[in-house]
């Protein structure tokens, strides 16, 4: 069995010393917080979330302490720093600068630090911090800090500290939430980051919240938001702060308003709050900051925020939603409110398809009655299946309070049915593993289950606990042994009988690639990534054969040949080593970007590597597919398309291509040349397809379960499964689907 190595540091170009010094400089977070937990034999409940670090939290309460105190703080976001962009890091300068002179009591960062979460743009950022505003700066993560994080949240935590925490100040209370999801674009609370707050509120009094992601209006950047919508109904929650959107906005909803500010990346923008007295009541007044290229400050009020209840648009809360059967192509909502305050009601089929943006939505105007409003929405054209139709309750001066309810669209005869339903704890990000009827499916939080499924539900055959899991385990051919990737730095081997550890490679870096198990020289062999570097194990004893140097990041899964192992990298190359010594054989450039960020958003760093017939292998990026000679590293063709995070499964009649958003092509594996063209109806990210026959059957990210014949490209099903985002691929087992989603549910679905 290899050793364990400490995990507490990361490998890191910025070197232990560097990188201590960094952090100690920074508040001690390295010091204040250690490593991740060791692996179990039974699942705990997982730690949600943590209070910030204490001696920050303190000094900040002793700066203003009493709920009458004056106090203020800044609020910026969007830093973006790169070290390449110096005009941005100077622009950052500029800014801090302005803040620490204004002499806030806390200042807050909603998140994109850093373009892509690289080591050296954390250290350019902190480079532009005055050292007399360090104690006082508080972080949240945003998409940029995770979606190519080979550290999984590691250097970010031992730089700013874990994420949700909160601290009080002068009788403010401060909440820093963390909705983020490793290696993915949009958010998502999940359970217990929405049970973290619920507690974390209980006894809170008037309550800031800050974040990455703007929520409700037209934005629909968090899977969850209307779970954390419902969470806070009746929570002190008064203000949010966030970013993402580079553009500034107000707005007024359920009791609380938000604020989006703009982004330092495009000037030097910040938001100065106050907390005052206006007539007798406590309020936040907000005012937008520009400073010049030489200094000048224009401030101008933006808005002012109530810290006690908000009693006018709490009056726009629904008393009751009810929500008819689907008839005629139309849903039916009745909507009672408990007063005359609300001037209209709005209601629409929540828009499950949009992924992590925004929509103006298709809202239809309902009709006051005696008891509230009524009226109908279009469903015709939805997928059979479970939806969310939302409500928006609208007030005076821009107020309004959404809410949701489910419904269902029945189905026809010979549809796919839905059998069972279980949760596990976590996210069930990676694709689902299956041999011999039995199905291993790994969370978020470490979670990891066995189980038999039948039409009437699982069989559990065991389960255990490890460090969190973002990508999927695989079985060995005999289906002896199952190996499960994970983000505490190991890849484990659990015996597929009884899930014990069979042994555990670790690594200096967290495992966030899907292994693959192929045979080498007639040996069982796992090759799989971490960090920068890939690994070949044997697959009986966990014992290094041979590592090699990727040059970037890399969170896909390779493909092998026997001969050579076919590998993405995140330096914008393919790369193909000889499977025997690890040897590097050729590279091949997938991309004409310059810089360290474009290389690595729009080369291979997610692909599913996928051997063709004919000496083939299809590599692919956000810009293209393209097959290569296995020989030589030579393009024979390629597909334009955003390829790399669907798996391209090569079937009897070609190969099939699936680009993120929800296009599909059966294509030649000799040419590329397409033999047709379809459409799903919905982006697809990571999941990939399961086909049966002539049958190919995929689950798309926002949960749409469609299927595709290969003969011709006709749609032949869709239904809807979910409100969950789905990134892992499925697995059939005696005409039963099996899939999970982002809120760590199962789903057993019988197919016609």
């Amino acid at each position: 069995m290899s050793p364990r190595p400490d995990p507490v540091v990361p490998s890191s170009p910025l070197g232990r010393r560097r990188f201590l010094t960094l952090a100690g400089a920074f508040g001690g977070a390295a010091a204040a917080w250690g490593g991740m937990g060791a692996a179990g034999t039974a699942w705990a409940a997982p730690r949600a979330g943590v209070t910030g670090p204490a001696a920050s939290a303190a000094g900040v309460a002793g700066a203003a302490a009493g709920s009458g105190a004056p106090l203020s703080f800044a609020v910026l976001t969007d830093t973006h720093a790169n070290v390449g962009a110096t005009a941005g890091l100077d622009t950052l300068r500029r800014t801090f600068a302005s803040v620490q002179a204004a002499d806030p009591t806390f200042v807050l960062n909603c998140g994109d630090i850093t373009d892509y979460g690289a080591d050296d743009e954390f250290e350019a950022y902190l480079s532009t911090i005055p050292a007399g505003l360090r104690d006082r700066l508080h972080h949240v993560p945003g998409n940029h800090e995770v979606r190519w994080d080979l550290h999984a949240k590691e250097l970010y935590h031992r730089l700013f500290g874990p994420a949700p925490y909160s601290f009080d100040v002068g009788g403010l209370h401060v909440v820093g939430l963390d909705p983020t999801q490793l290696l993915q674009e949009p958010g998502h609370f999940g359970r217990d980051g929405l049970r973290w707050l619920a507690d974390d509120l209980a006894a809170a009094g008037p309550s800031v919240l800050f974040l990455h992601f703007p929520m409700g209006a037209e934005h629909y950047y968090v899977n969850d938001q209307d779970a954390f919508f419902e969470t806070v109904a009746d929570l002190p929650v008064r203000a949010i702060f966030a970013g993402h959107i580079h553009r500034e906005q107000v707005v007024r909803t359920n009791g609380l308003t938000q604020v989006s500010a703009n982004a330092v990346k495009n000037g030097a923008f910040y938001y100065w709050v106050d907390r005052v007295s206006d007539a007798g009541h406590s309020v936040l007044r907000v005012s937008a900051v520009a400073v010049a290229a030489d200094g000048t400050e224009t401030r101008r009020d933006l808005t002012t925020i109530p810290l006690e209840e908000d009693r006018t648009t709490r009056q726009l809360r629904p008393v009751r939603i009810d929500v008819g059967a689907p008839s005629g192509g139309r849903v039916r909502v009745d909507v009672q409110v408990p007063s005359t305050g609300s001037t209209g009601t709005q209601a629409q089929v929540y828009p499950q398809q949009i992924f992590g943006g925004g929509s103006a939505g298709t809202w239809a105007d309902l009709t006051r009655t005696s008891r509230g409003w009524s009226g109908s929405v279009e469903v015709a054209a939805l997928a059979a299946g479970a939806h969310r139709l939302q409500v928006r309750v609208l007030g005076a001066g821009g107020a309004r309070w959404d809410a949701t309810r489910p419904f269902t669209v029945p189905a026809s005869g010979g549809a796919p049915r839905d059998r069972w339903q279980a949760r596990l704890p976590g996210s069930i990000q990676g694709a689902l593993a299956e041999h011999d009827g039995l199905v291993v499916a790994a969370t978020t939080s470490g979670a990891v289950e066995a189980f038999r499924p039948t039409r009437a539900g699982r069989e559990v055959a065991w389960r255990t606990t490890l460090g969190p899991v973002h990508r999927g385990p695989a079985f060995t051919a005999d289906g002896t042994t199952v190996l499960v990737p994970s983000a505490d730095h190991h890849l484990y081997a659990l015996d597929a009988a009884d899930g014990h550890e069979r042994w555990v490679f670790g690594v200096p870096d967290p495992v966030l690639s899907s292994p693959l198990v192929t045979s080498v020289g007639g040996d069982a062999t796992a090759v799989f990534t971490a960090g920068t570097t890939l690994y070949a194990v044997h697959a009986e004893t966990g014992e290094q054969r041979w590592k090699a140097d990727l040059h970037g990041f890399f969170a896909g899964r390779a493909a092998c040949d026997g001969d050579r192992v076919y590998v993405g990298g995140g330096d914008g190359r393919a790369y193909a080593f000889d499977a025997a010594t690890g040897a590097q054989a050729w590279s091949y450039d997938a991309t004409t970007r310059q810089d360290s960020y474009g290389r690595l958003l729009y080369g291979p760093w997610d692909d599913t590597v996928e051997l063709l017939p004919g000496g083939g292998v299809l590599v692919s990026t956000v810009s293209s597919a393209a097959a290569l000679d296995r020989a030589s590293g030579e393009r024979r063709w390629s597909v334009a398309g955003s390829y790399v995070y669907s798996p391209s499964p090569v079937t009897d009649r070609g190969v099939v291509l699936i680009d993120e958003w929800g296009r599909v092509q059966l294509v030649d594996p000799a040419t590329g040349v397409a033999t047709w063209k379809a459409e799903i109806g919905a982006r697809a990210l990571n999941s990939g397809p399961v086909v049966v026959g002539d049958l190919m059957w995929n689950v798309a990210v926002t949960g749409l379960l469609a299927c595709v014949d290969l003969t011709d490209g006709t749609v032949r099903h869709r239904r809807q499964l979910g409100p969950a985002n789905t990134f892992s691929t499925p697995v059939l087992v005696d005409g039963l689907l099996v899939t999970g989603d982002q809120d760590g549910t199962l789903r057993g679905i019988e197919l016609p």
